[in-house]
């Protein structure tokens, strides 16, 4: 028995990859253009020759992804179909990838591939040749009904105006807006114009809502949730800043302080993070806070922790100035 063992052993330490026999990847694009228009369709393939391991192996392989000058260990895996030596990206597959690769929207970026071959737990993997191309990613905006938010702020033109949004259509709206006014006054519009509006009455930033009323009024600066009902004819202003939190920050009891930038319109701070898991709040609580449910940089409230994968210093932004459409990325320095 004794030999037996040893036999198999040895035999395990001989399953090898042959010389020369490691995939080889190529993609069918060297630059990509994403937009919303075509995101339903083809956006760029990746083929790669078959491994082979000098016996007959049911072969695994899985692509990896990461932006250029980031490292493997952290990267964003897709698993091929068993069988295959392809995979096709969907321009909204490639810009969600993109995306929580840390590229910029509507700016060129480049992203590296390679692939991995497994066919067991006890073999060492091989990995691919690394191939470069470029994206442009777009901003996934979702275009749900709104109210416009013209006043003080910016000058009194609805066509310019920031929005609050009706995620499911029902009357209610909210949105964040920056009020950098010690007092500011506002209205709500229906459409980007004046042909009608919501106005009424104001106290400790809230009130209630009437057509063609008075002002609304908002005291003191600072970046607000602003929310509208139009079913009950209220309004109210929450002031909020902005924090990161979890363990891979060092701690889930105390938030590490972002800093608004109102050119860009996005909340930022740079931390030295571990691997772990982060999320958002405002006012160093639990009351207003955004996760991400499905791993593709989309915020939702109170949704699931954001893995950290690598540790490493980044630059951390949260941007809330699409309602609805709240977002962030993790660009690592």
């Amino acid at each position: 028995m004794s030999l037996v063992l040893f036999s198999c052993e040895k035999d395990e330490e001989r399953l090898v990859l042959r010389p020369g026999a490691v995939p080889t990847l190529a993609a069918t694009e060297s630059s990509v253009e994403l937009t919303a228009e075509t995101k339903g369709e083809d956006a760029i393939t990746m083929n790669w020759t078959a491994a082979d391991y000098g016996y007959q192996a049911a072969v695994t392989y899985t692509l990896q992804f990461i932006a250029e000058g980031g490292d493997f260990e952290a990267a964003r895996e897709i698993e091929a179909t068993p069988g295959t030596t392809s995979r096709t990206l969907t321009v909204a597959e490639l810009n969600t990838l993109a995306t929580q690769l840390g590229l910029a929207p509507n700016n060129e970026g480049t992203i590296q591939a390679r692939v991995r071959s497994s066919v067991a737990e006890s073999v060492t993997p091989a990995y691919s040749n690394v191939i470069s191309f470029n994206v442009t990613p777009f901003l996934d905006i979702i275009e749900y009904v709104s109210l416009w938010v013209p006043g003080s702020h910016q000058g009194w033109n609805p066509g310019e105006a920031p929005k609050v949004s009706s995620v499911n259509d029902n009357g209610v709206y909210e949105g964040f807006v920056n009020f950098p006014e010690t007092e500011t006054n506002f209205k709500f519009t229906p459409e980007p114009n004046w042909d009608n509006d919501f106005g009424g009455t104001s106290s400790g930033n809230k009130g209630t809502l009437t057509e063609k009323g008075d002002n609304l009024v908002v005291n003191g600066t600072g970046y607000y949730l602003l929310k509208a009902n139009t079913n009950q004819m209220t309004w109210e202003a929450i002031r909020t800043t902005w924090g990161v939190i979890g363990d891979a920050t060092g701690s889930w009891d105390n938030d590490q302080n972002m800093t608004y930038d109102a050119t860009e319109q996005v909340w930022k701070a740079t931390l030295n993070l571990s691997v772990g898991e982060i999320k958002f709040r405002a006012n160093d609580a639990w009351d207003i806070n955004f996760g991400d449910d499905n791993a593709d940089a989309s915020l939702e409230y109170g949704g699931a922790n954001i893995q950290v994968e690598e540790a490493g210093q980044y630059e951390v932004v949260l941007n809330l100035a699409n309602p609805g459409n709240y977002t962030y990325s993790l660009i690592k320095l």
